[in-house]
């Protein structure tokens, strides 16, 4: 598992961690640094246990909102029995050392140590995806580490021809999410490869200052023009910022 940075610069924006486990047992978590792959619980992470008897009102206006609507859609048979749990841990905050990504490695062992314990399922709620414990073990906590992962690329029609591509879940990197605009749906792999490389150079720490050259999966150099934009109240992206691109706009070097 590859966990160093080597572009990292601080920035002062941290990685945002939020984690919600469904239906733990109450009884002691047994967090093993071997099996879990555990160094210990990052500086800036909490844990708080929940109960439907003190904080029914949170957990309610989570699971019946918009939010409740999406995990439906990703997951309605999970979110069936999610609705019936009165017990979860909230595993959240704001990282302080992230110099590396040993925190995320901490994260995703902590929450299959919960799991382990019987608990049905986990929302990464940064992104907004639902996972069944086996779904968690299998495509999260066993396989080596995939920065890609972590981040959903969401598409969204402008008209019969165009999309908009962008991300959630960058801020778990510390890094800013990405729009690509002007997109046409005969022609999406390239900039989703594009998104792909930018979201594995940030997990590298890297931040993008205006042109960069990026290459695709399939050999293809692009210079991409990234505007940075600080926008703390946009729910599309659910972070402090993130880089514009104009697709029309960026260059296949020959």
């Amino acid at each position: 598992m590859c966990l160093d940075r080597p572009y990292y610069e601080n920035l002062n924006t941290h990685p945002y961690i939020y984690y919600v486990v469904f239906g733990v047992k109450d009884k002691e978590l047994n967090i093993s640094k071997e099996r879990h792959r555990i160094e210990g619980i990052p500086e800036g992470l909490n844990i708080t246990l929940l109960t439907e008897e003190k904080n029914g009102e949170y957990m309610n206006s989570l699971i019946n909102n918009t939010i409740g609507n999406l995990m439906k859609k990703d997951n309605l048979k999970l979110y069936k029995e999610v609705i019936k749990t009165k017990n979860w841990a909230v595993i959240n905050g704001t990282i302080v050392k992230d110099e590396n990504l040993n925190y995320m490695k901490d994260v995703i062992g902590i929450v299959q140590a919960f799991l382990e314990t019987g608990a049905i399922g986990v929302l990464d709620l940064q992104i907004i995806s639902l996972y069944s414990s086996d779904e968690w073990k299998n495509k999260i906590f066993i396989p080596k580490f995939n920065p890609c992962s972590h981040v959903n690329i969401l598409c969204t029609d402008i008209d019969k021809e165009i999309i908009w591509l962008h991300t959630r879940g960058l801020r778990k990197y510390g890094r800013p999410d990405v729009s690509i605009e002007n997109v046409n749906k005969s022609n999406i792999d390239d900039p989703i490869d594009i998104i792909n490389q930018i979201i594995i150079y940030s997990s590298k720490g890297s931040f993008f200052r205006n042109s960069s050259k990026l290459h695709t999966s399939k050999g293809k150099t692009f210079i991409i023009n990234l505007t940075f934009i600080e926008d703390y109240d946009n729910v599309d992206f659910n972070n402090a910022a993130y880089y514009k691109i104009m697709w029309n706009e960026c260059k296949l070097v020959e």
